[in-house]
């Protein structure tokens, strides 16, 4: 099985769509940043609340255009998490340019975050964690390069990745930036969103029957109570990884907002890009950044030869 390169497009491209997939693998954060204001660095702050027992955050100070680093850290600030208005805990910075938190949060609940800077600047946002999308495996009619699923539950949005690994996968084990992930997933489901639909996967992988969706499949919110069966198509590596993640409302809006900004840079020669205006969304309040929440499901593959025998 020969591997998929994660990002054959050009190199503005391929640093892009590699920081878009950290943010699903380690759960780092990108975000633009607004150099309209050249006199004074605006903080920036990145936080994902997710289904782990320690959560992380990042917070910078941007830069001017002409500065020879990217970001400047921000080293000593007071940040609280709030369940409604309960405190938590503060994050506490461990290491370069990462703040930590023993906590995990509780599905449907409203968290608020607040930083106070040294200086006396207060930033703050919301976001509400949300309660996993019910995907169960329907394996026993996976057939390459299909590998079937059921939906129980709807309601929130749901990102969908694949990820490759040369090793075998242990169970509940997270993917890692040494693993690669599909450029190209197929689906049947009826509510995938088509904003990065790029053709069919037979023009990528032969005995496909499905509609063809760059890098990830974005599961729209619809509210539907029946089941619903659906089935995702790639070139399976031998040890696989989907990842399914349900997302709050302000991590749906910067997912898509990214992938819509990164998908219309894809091309260096159309001169559109040029007037490019789309905004990467924030919610940081007297800051830029996101802080949002998200709930990960992971299915892990494990197959020998056999599997790929049509």
């Amino acid at each position: 099985m020969k591997k998929v390169e994660l990002f054959p497009q050009s190199k503005l491209l391929t640093v892009a769509l590699y920081f878009l997939f950290v943010i699903f693998t380690i759960s780092s954060c990108v975000t633009d940043i607004d150099y309209t204001d050249q006199t004074n660095s605006i903080p920036v702050l990145n936080c994902l609340l997710t289904n782990d027992t320690v959560q992380r955050l990042s917070i910078t100070r941007s830069v001017k255009m002409n500065d020879s680093y990217i970001f400047k850290e921000i080293k000593e600030a007071t940040i609280s998490l709030y369940q409604d208005e309960i405190k938590v805990g503060n994050f506490i910075r461990i290491s370069y340019d990462n703040w930590q938190l023993k906590y995990t949060p509780l599905t449907g609940k409203i968290y608020h975050i607040k930083v106070v800077l040294p200086d006396g600047q207060i930033l703050t946002a919301t976001t509400v964690m949300p309660t996993m999308v019910n995907i169960q495996q329907n394996k026993i009619i996976d057939k390459f390069p299909s590998k079937n699923f059921i939906q129980k539950s709807f309601g929130s949005p749901c990102w969908i990745t694949v990820v490759n690994s040369d090793s075998i996968l242990k169970p509940y084990s997270h993917p890692t930036t040494k693993d690669w992930a599909s450029t190209v997933i197929g689906t049947d489901h009826f509510s995938a969103d088509q904003f990065n639909q790029n053709g069919n996967l037979l023009d990528f992988l032969p005995t496909s029957d499905t509609p063809a969706f760059d890098y990830y499949i974005r599961i729209k919110p619809d509210s539907v109570i029946d089941t619903i069966s659906f089935k995702l198509q790639d070139s399976f590596g031998f040890h696989t990884c989907i990842c399914f993640r349900t997302a709050s409302a302000e991590y749906d809006k910067y997912i898509k907002t990214s992938m819509q900004k990164i998908l219309m840079r894809s091309d260096e020669t159309d001169p559109g890009i040029w007037f490019d205006e789309t905004k990467v969304f924030s919610n940081i309040d007297n800051g830029i950044g996101i802080f949002a929440a998200y709930y990960n499901q992971y299915f892990n593959y494990n197959d020998d030869d056999s599997y790929f025998e049509n």
